[in-house]
């Protein structure tokens, strides 16, 4: 495709010497920016039309040891301050976030020249054309927008009448709201808002617009947040109580409704406003379609941003409400309607939601999201901050959808769901901020972020409680105001990629201290990058220029056909060989009470020329532009052409559980643990998840038993042979006996040698006492029909202990398999080390093997998971299990007894929260490498290392002859406790005694807390890695820690796979995530929905994008495991969730993909599957690859024991290493049907 911009030959370039000579020659004394502005070229080529300018040389401006510079109002003539008037009649509204007007960046008189505009609260507001560059003029009164005298907050410049200058609509309290109508050529604006219907009267706060319907015009979504009754509470409440139950009486209804406090409490609270939704008729008018479009809620809302978040051509709307108001995600359904699916996009939501704003942080080409909450970036300010819980904690258990104390921020996977990632990104926590920018202030071509901070008065302040019958005849402002304002710094992160933000506040010049609310870009100086304004409380307004100069940079002017003359809604792609793609979404009115200058900028870092530019208009019309040059700025007129749909490849997976009959539902029981044990990080009592396949019928192919929780009954599913499933239920009554128990891992074995699928339940969970027979586990023997009967206790050791993971294999080299159970937890003991056992195989009965053969296993730690595999393929299985509060173990098999060798094979290094392990050969070496999740650092806490190591404190650390949990931090080279004041000294009474105030206590260090002497009886676990990640095998045993890539730290992993899933010779792996039931303070782990991707030769993970993959598994992940459910010759997946049900993912296996030869083992007489085979494959164009038969991986489960392997024109030989030694060789072309069946040596005779 030819460049749609003008030819170089027909429009001589401008020359920049020239140009100065010029000046000179007529002694001109105006900067060489105000005459660039004005030059204009365009052209029409390939059905584009175009106009260009060149920007400013960023040269031309004057140095800044900073990337900005705040200019001081001396310089630029604008003398606005956001005055805090503590006698004006309204006064009572500076508690609220409309105390500090908006802002909005635009040129309002046509000069080329951008304007400024500011909304004050108590006073007029202000208009200041810029006359020359970085001066300012005010001239509010010449074009008649002061707004007269009306409390205002947020403001929108956009074009409302389509004739190509910019209005402004006004948010006002309790006051109509205004629409000023620019009338062009330096007239005076003409306030309109009552003849286009825009007058509403309400707790209006900000107007946001957008063409959601797609005719070519803006309509407006107005935002409200609450009214305040000015004489303050009443003195009796506002409440009656009709048929016995509460109701809000109708005088009071505008400002009190009842809040839930518990399962059946109530309590009168402010409430917020509904919001207007307001259609533009086309004629001038608009009309209110609140009610028909499904906009119904109240709240107090403190942002509405537009953004098609599913791309699928119509603008959705996300509207962020302060306090315990959720937040509502509007999908539009594309008829005038919207529905809220917020809680089943999101994986939860802010709390106090503030400002906020949507970008691609990540340069994949989608758009991501950030929304504001009020988070300490300090110990002590979150000390001071924090306060009681009180009824909050029910609420942030029981909230739909959840809500999380911090900022978040939403990365778009391209699907129906959303990853959430602020904590990984460094992003979590930034104070009590407002405005939310993303934009690429640097030029690098990464979104950076910057948000504005400080609040009229310390409202937080939990030393100050404030009761309800204080507020009687008293609004909160009387409370507060003779308090000191909170002063706080306003902060910048920049981009690094790869999901990571650096604070570099100080360095860019942006680290003011005050009381910033709102704040707008825009391009003031015509150069090309971005400066900012904030509005500043009770001080001069700030304006930074930025005075970067290295990173070339466009921006764009979208010009819509009909009534959008700036394309507000436009969504522009642009992609260079530099810097790949990068996407912007053209929505001015984002952050906090404020428009940006509708224009889209890009920074290009080295990239002088964008290949290829695509804009794609409300309504779906796309526009493509090739070949643009940097350093430009651009208008797009919208053209009638459009491009056709790109065609979208089918994903790799697909969920069919349903179809498929596998529609298990993992129930748990309501248990609380924290009654227990009220300090727990987490709970125990949702642990499972597990599940296994085998024969269980002996038809010849797999069926699959799936772990239940304590209360239900295990279930075992029959296939019938054609890919569908049918639940047994002939064992139901069997089952049915043992729902008491917690299923844990599952395992399909023959035990008794009898040529049949016996199958092994591990018995776990803490709804008991220790010592409780539920916690026995069970073998249920198989009479080779799918019958099932309990072995006796004299087959298998009957030992309560509450088991976690299990896995087998012939550890002792007799033909047999044996069984190691890892201990999970001592129910109500957390973090008592339990017992594990490694149980020998004798003729079918098993021994209780450990002290003798594995003392060091006994007491290893809280065992998360187990795997049998030849670590350094000696023909021995050695075991690996993973530890809460502890690394991961090998303990070495040197004939049939296991010695702990964790420390010379590298692997005491890496103390973790490990969850799962699995083997295989990842970078094609003919070893076995490993992959282990953890928790990921994509939480409250963060990276630890060797020195900032996570801690825990177990004993009696007070009076109450109770033994105590105390979680710590390292801050500074000292030790904090970890957790609130109020809920420590619930349990802890003394702390109370000793720190009455939470000052006092912010500055507590543990020592302070905590004598030496009690510190140092307790048990003390600490964790210093978090990272999951892969242990690369040098081939002897030996591991090489290499962390996987970022996205994949987004949220603890749990059951992990690892197997060929496209026939081309590499590993693929995947993985669910997330840990729901953490105590409530730390919300929920939430924030992964599973991921996967493929091994390199060199053994490099990289994650496959999620909707090109369709592997999603947003719920408490647990169990997964590789088989062939549909029986069409290729890897599925099934996944197990905590309290969810099942998920079962065919493999569409994508044109790309070559059928993947899968291998059946027959094994001897107690071995039939050949449990702990080595399969070593040889492959045409040179390299070999291992692969082992595991009896329990992952997490909690196992997979088939059908083995994929490469696609058979991809293999040379093939060799097999039995367990009890033999080998055998095949060749791969030896298939049937992509299908090849080894026997035992002995057996092929």
């Amino acid at each position: 495709m030819r460049p749609c911009i003008f030819d170089s030959g027909a429009y001589p370039p401008l020359d920049f010497g020239c140009m100065r000579e010029l000046c000179r020659f007529v002694g001109i004394t105006c900067a060489l920016t105000c005459i660039l502005t004005t030059l204009h070229t365009q052209a029409a080529v390939n059905g584009n039309r175009i106009s260009v300018r060149n920007l400013t040389e960023p040269g031309t401006v004057t140095r800044s040891p900073t990337l900005f510079e705040r200019l001081p109002h001396g310089k630029t003539r604008v003398d606005y301050i956001n005055v805090m008037d503590l006698q004006h009649r309204m006064s009572y509204l500076n508690y609220a976030g409309s105390v500090c007007g908006g802002i909005a960046i635009g040129d309002v008189n046509g000069d080329g020249k951008n304007d400024l505009y500011f909304v004050s609260a108590p006073r007029s507001n202000k208009l200041y054309i810029q006359e020359e560059p970085w001066v300012f003029k005010d001239a509010t009164e010449e074009f008649l927008l002061s707004g007269e005298d009306r409390w205002g907050a947020g403001v929108a410049m956009v074009d409302i009448d389509n004739d190509e200058d910019l209005d402004l609509y006004v948010c006002n309290y309790d006051a109509p709201n205004q629409l000023f109508i620019n009338q062009g050529a330096n007239k005076p604006f003409v306030e309109s808002a009552a003849s286009y219907g825009l007058d509403m009267v309400d707790a209006s706060l900000m107007p946001a617009f957008a063409d959601f319907d797609n005719d070519g015009d803006l309509d407006v979504y107005v935002l409200t947040y609450r009214y305040v009754q000015s004489g303050g509470r009443p003195s009796r409440p506002p409440v009656g109580v009709k048929n016995g139950r509460p109701y809000i009486l109708p005088a009071f209804e505008k400002y009190y409704h009842l809040r839930q406090t518990g399962p059946s409490g109530y309590t009168a609270d402010t409430c917020g406003r509904p919001d207007r939704l307001f259609r533009n008729n086309g004629n001038g008018t608009f009309t209110d379609i609140s009610t028909e479009a499904g906009i119904t809620e109240s709240g107090h809302g403190f942002s509405a941003t537009w953004w098609d978040y599913n791309e699928d051509g119509w603008l959705d709307l996300y509207v962020g409400n302060d306090f315990t108001d959720p937040d509502h995600l509007y999908h539009n359904n594309g008829n005038g309607s919207f529905t809220d699916v917020i809680a089943d996009v999101m994986p939860y939501t802010t709390w106090s939601s503030m400002g906020a704003d949507c970008a691609d942080i990540n340069n994949d080409g989608l758009l991501d999201f950030m929304s504001a909450d009020m988070a300490a970036t300090t110990h002590y300010k979150s000390i001071i901050t924090q306060g009681e819980m009180g009824d909050r904690r029910w609420f942030l258990e029981n909230a739909h959808p959840r809500q999380t104390m911090r900022n978040t921020l939403y990365l778009n996977t391209g699907t129906k769901k959303f990853m959430e990632t602020a904590f990984l990104a460094n992003v979590a926590k930034t104070d009590w901020t407002w405005a939310v920018k993303l934009a690429d202030f640097d030029n690098d071509s990464w979104v950076d972020l910057f948000v504005t901070n400080g609040s009229a008065r310390m409202f937080t302040d939990a030393d100050r409680h404030i009761a309800p019958s204080m507020l009687i005849g008293r609004t909160e402002w009387d409370l507060w105001k003779d308090s000191e304002p909170f002063i706080e710094q306003n902060l910048a992160f920049k981009n690094r990629g790869d999901l990571h933000f650096d604070d570099v506040s100080k360095e860019w010049g942006l680290d003011h201290h005050g009381m910033s609310y709102g704040a707008a870009y825009g391009d003031l100086d015509g150069d090309g990058d971005l400066d900012l304004v904030t509005a500043d409380l009770d001080e001069h307004v700030g304006i930074y220029r930025n005075t970067s100069a290295t990173g070339h940079r466009v921006t764009l002017r979208l010009k819509g056909k009909v009534n959008n003359s700036h394309g507000i809604g436009c969504i522009v792609r642009i992609e260079t060989k530099e810097n790949g793609i990068q996407v912007r979404q053209n929505n001015p009115m984002t952050g906090f009470l404020s428009s940006n200058e509708p224009i889209l900028h890009f920074g290009l870092g080295k990239a002088k020329t964008i290949d290829k530019l695509t804009v794609t208009w409300p309504g779906g019309k796309k526009q493509v532009c090739t070949g643009l040059k940097a350093d430009k700025h651009y208008i797009i007129e919208e053209q009638a052409s459009s491009m056709p749909a790109s065609r979208i490849e089918a994903p790799q997976f697909t969920e069919v559980g349903q179809q498929t009959g596998l529609h298990f539902t993992h129930q748990e029981r309501t248990f609380s643990d924290f009654q227990r044990q009220p300090l727990l990080p987490g709970k125990h009592s949702q642990l499972g998840g597990g599940m296994a396949w085998g024969d269980a019928d002996g038809d010849g192919d797999e069926d699959i038993y799936v772990a239940a929780a304590a209360g239900q009954s295990g279930a075992l599913y029959l296939q019938n042979g054609k890919g569908r499933f049918v639940k047994d239920t002939i064992n139901h009554a069997l089952f049915n006996e043992h729902r008491r128990h917690e299923d844990m891992t599952p395992l399909w074995l023959d035990f008794d040698s009898d040529g049949d699928f016996d199958l092994f339940v591990a018995s776990g969970g803490v709804e008991c006492n220790p010592g409780d027979p539920i916690l026995f586990d069970r073998l249920y023997l198989n009479n080779g029909k799918g019958k099932f009967t309990q072995a006796s206790k004299e087959i298998l050791p009957q030992k309560a202990i509450s088991s976690g993971p299990a896995a087998a294999a012939d550890f002792d080299a007799d033909g047999d398999l044996d069984l190691f159970i890892g201990g999970r937890v001592v129910p109500g003991q957390y973090p008592v080390t339990p017992e594990s056992r490694l149980l020998q195989n004798k003729d079918g009965v098993f021994k209780d093997m450990t002290s003798k053969l594995a003392p060091g296993l006994r007491h290893a730690g809280l065992v998360t998971s187990a795997l049998w595999s030849d670590v350094q393929a000696d023909g021995q299985p050695d075991l690996l299990i993973t530890l809460e509060w502890g690394t991961v173990k090998c303990f070495s098999n040197a004939n049939g007894r296991l010695t702990d060798t964790s420390t010379e094979r590298g692997l005491s290094n890496y103390t973790g929260w490990w969850n799962s392990i699995t083997g295989a050969d990842l970078d094609r070496d003919g070893d076995i490498d490993y992959t282990v999740m953890n928790v990921g650092i994509n939480t409250r806490y963060g990276m630890p290392s060797s020195d900032t190591p996570a801690l825990l404190y177990y004993g009696f650390i007070d009076d109450s002859q109770r033994p105590k949990i105390l979680e710590a931090k390292t801050i500074q080279n000292d030790l904090f406790p970890l957790r609130e004041l109020n809920y420590l000294s619930e349990f802890i009474p003394s702390i109370r005694k000793n720190f009455p105030t939470y000052r006092s206590f912010a500055s507590a260090t543990l020592s302070s807390v905590f004598s030496p002497a009690q510190l140092n009886q307790t048990l003390q676990l600490s964790a210093d890695h978090f990272e999951s990640g892969l242990l690369i095998n040098d081939g002897r045993g030996n591991f090489t820690w290499r962390a996987l890539p970022r996205l994949a730290q987004a949220s603890p992993g749990f059951g992990v796979v690892t197997t060929d899933m496209n026939g081309d010779g590499n590993t693929d792996l995947h993985c669910v995530q997330n840990f729901f039931t953490r105590e409530p303070g730390t919300g929920l782990w939430r924030g992964g929905i599973g991921f996967s991707g493929s091994f390199d030769n060199g053994g490099h993970f990289h994650v496959t994008p999620f909707a090109q993959s369709g592997f999603l598994v947003d719920g408490d992940g647990k169990g997964l495991t590789v088989c062939d459910f549909d029986e069409d010759g290729w890897p599925d997946l099934v996944a197990t969730q905590n309290n969810q049900r099942m998920l079962a993912f065919k493999n569409n296996h994508p044109t790309s993909a070559k059928h993947p030869l899968r291998l059946q083992l027959q094994g001897l007489k107690n071995n039939p599957t050949g449990v702990g085979s080595r399969v070593t494959v040889s492959f045409v164009k040179g390299g070999i690859k291992a692969q082992e038969l595991y009896a329990g991986s992952g997490y909690l489960s196992q997979s088939s024991a059908t083995m994929y392997l490469a696609a058979p024109e991809h293999l040379d030989g093939i060799e097999i290493h039995w367990p009890d030694g033999a080998q055998s060789e095949a060749s791969a072309s030896d298939h049937k049907q992509h299908l090849l069946v080894i026997k035992h040596p002995e057996l092929a005779d």
